[in-house]
């Protein structure tokens, strides 16, 4: 839904907000298929030495697309329920999980919070968090928001570990790690974040883009050395 192609498909065939392009419906046949092409993706990559994958089912990319009733109104049984809804991502784990070895990582990466009209209740994001746990993820990466949303997700004006609320609210849900990720810029906040319980872990994009030696100059006590990411989303983005 989000590309730019003519061929583009989604869930249904809702435009998005940022594109002009009208996707697809995806056939029943063809979620299938898309089901089949994440694990033989995954089994490739243990084949080449990975130890992990993680699968994109936030930020209203396909998957998410499918969790969501503003962007899913099929009839078949990937819509309807949150169940039928939430088919299309389990399914996913489920087939990857099939393909690799019990100690390969499957990082299921969840929207937190939609953030747009008619996205997934708290509720319901606690609910999917705990089918992608029983389905054979590993881990919990936490997406915010949507990009076609109108609310601020990673932008300066956004505080600091702002969304550690949605991230508890999944981490609390299930027994698996569960990562925070968005508006953390600093050593002193991720180790923040950490210490309260808030997550297990910490994932970071474009402060790694602003310094590559992020995680080196916190390890070695120099955090003062840090060229810190200031969310401008120039060039990045």
């Amino acid at each position: 839904r989000y590309a730019k192609l003519p061929e583009c498909v989604g869930a249904s065939g809702l435009k998005s907000r940022i594109n002009k392009v009208t996707p697809t419906p995806l056939p029943t046949e063809g979620v299938w298929q898309t089901i089949d092409d994440f694990a033989s993706a995954a089994k490739t990559a243990h084949a080449l030495g990975y130890h992990g994958v993680e699968i994109m089912g936030s930020e209203g990319y396909l998957i998410n697309q499918f969790t969501a009733a503003a962007t899913n109104d099929r009839t078949d049984e990937f819509g309807g329920t949150l169940e039928n809804r939430a088919r299309f991502a389990c399914e996913i784990v489920k087939s990857v999980r099939q393909q690799v070895p019990a100690d390969f990582l499957i990082i299921f990466r969840i929207s937190a919070v939609d953030l747009v009209p008619n996205g997934l209740t708290g509720e319901e994001t606690r609910q999917l968090a705990r089918m992608i746990e029983q389905a054979g993820s590993s881990m919990l990466n936490t997406g915010i928001g949507w990009h076609e949303s109108t609310i601020p997700t990673i932008a300066a004006m956004v505080p600091r570990a702002a969304w550690s609320y949605a991230v508890q609210a999944v981490k609390d849900a299930v027994e698996i790690p569960v990562i925070a990720s968005n508006r953390i810029n600093d050593p002193a906040v991720a180790e923040a974040v950490l210490a309260s319980g808030v997550a297990d872990f910490v994932s970071l994009a474009r402060p790694l883009l602003a310094d590559p030696e992020f995680a080196e100059k916190a390890r070695s006590n120099r955090p003062d050395r840090i060229a810190t990411c200031i969310a401008c989303n120039q060039a990045c983005l």
